[in-house]
């Protein structure tokens, strides 16, 4: 019995088991452990993850170090799909041994993943991928951006949704508009008592939606402050209308078809 492990992307301390089942009465299932401590040909630390979260400007440049455990290597090219919305530079700390990645987000508000991509001269190692996430708030931060409500069942209340729109620097601000279809869902704004901020309560018009079994529909909220630095901001809501659709009493069972009169029996003419 051979075992092998895929140690692709993998670095630091691995532990992987395998399970055998066989006949033996005394032992029927073994679990073999193979551990071990996986060096790389090249080492990225402290991960290849970077994560900005936050407001724009108070998030602060992330460092990547790339070392090699065994040989000379060197990077020779870098690409991102994310051009517009984080800045990048390689750096050589020690030729042919540690390079260093600095990436810095340009993204005023709003959401992003994507990817930089460094290639060696490695043939082994030939590239390196790190994934780049983005979660950038303005000074007004609006949450959740997604909503259900609606009627999830025949026996529930329809359910409404609350959204909370909330300053990021504690500062005072106002909502200048919100729009949304008032065919489908009520909004009722109110000012949160302990900091500043308003809760947006969201009352759909079930009626609206078309009666079925998973019967959904979609619409949006647009909020959009008096804060100049800030886009306006989407909720998307997802109404449901799972309302009993069963009639109100069983259906009349079809009439049963009728019979050839019988003719009697008798000798044969």
């Amino acid at each position: 019995m051979t075992l092998r492990v895929n140690l692709k992307g993998y670095q630091g301390t691995v532990k992987k088991t395998a399970t055998v089942n066989s006949n033996d009465p005394q032992n029927p299932r073994s679990t073999l452990v193979l551990q071990g401590n996986v060096k790389p040909l090249i080492e990225v630390q402290p991960s290849g993850n970077i994560i900005f979260r936050g407001m724009a400007d108070q998030l602060e440049e992330k460092t990547i170090n790339f070392t090699s455990t065994k040989q000379q290597f060197a990077i020779q090219k870098v690409e991102s799909n994310l051009e517009d919305k984080i800045r990048y530079q390689m750096e050589t700390v020690e030729a042919g041994k540690q390079y260093r990645l600095k990436v810095t987000n340009l993204l005023k508000q709003g959401n992003y993943n994507g990817f930089i991509k460094c290639y060696t001269d490695v043939p082994e190692k030939s590239e390196i991928q790190i994934r780049v996430s983005g979660y950038v708030e303005g000074e007004v931060s609006v949450k959740p951006l997604m909503v259900l409500v609606g009627k999830l069942s025949a026996q529930q209340p329809v359910r409404t949704g609350k959204v909370l729109v909330v300053s990021n620097r504690k500062k005072p601000f106002q909502i200048k508009k919100l729009t949304y279809d008032e065919k489908m869902i009520d909004v009722k704004q109110e000012p949160l008592p302990n900091e500043s901020g308003y809760s947006l309560e969201i009352t759909p018009k079930v009626e609206g939606v078309p009666v079925a079994v998973g019967g959904r529909s979609q619409t949006s909220l647009t909020i959009q402050t008096d804060v100049q630095s800030d886009e306006p901001q989407q909720v998307q809501i997802h109404i449901v209308n799972a309302s009993d659709t069963t009639p109100a009493g069983p259906p009349a069972s079809p009439p049963a078809p009728s019979k050839p009169p019988s003719v009697p029996k008798g000798p044969p003419q």
